[in-house]
């Protein structure tokens, strides 16, 4: 599988880059953990936030740009559209886990 990014246009290479961020949002909030109390945690987190749920807002515009541009080809563009779309599907499966495992606890009590 020869891939060159010459050939590649923007949506597709920011499939890439969105994964990227959304990343750089999850560990920079881990790393600020270190520094609580301080205006390290304070700004930190803050623009923990602001990358991770920018690249899951982007990851889901990128998306449906992706299968609104590509409709009549959606299985030669399929790696590049779930590429895309890996950080609303991590966000959207870990809601859906944390709904469930709640109402199980509840449910229980």
């Amino acid at each position: 599988m020869n891939i060159t990014l010459r050939n590649i246009n923007w949506t597709k290479k920011s499939g890439i880059l969105i994964i990227g961020i959304a990343l750089v949002g999850l560990l920079l909030n881990y790393i600020v953990q270190y520094y609580r109390g301080t205006w390290i945690y304070q700004y930190g987190s803050l623009i923990s936030l602001i990358l991770f749920y920018g690249g899951i807002l982007w990851s889901f515009i990128n998306t449906i740009l992706l299968i609104s541009k590509h409709k009549s080809d959606l299985k030669k563009n399929l790696i590049w559209i779930i590429l895309s779309a890996i950080p609303f599907i991590y966000l959207t499966t870990m809601m859906l886990i944390a709904f469930t495992s709640d109402y199980e606890l509840e449910r229980n009590f």
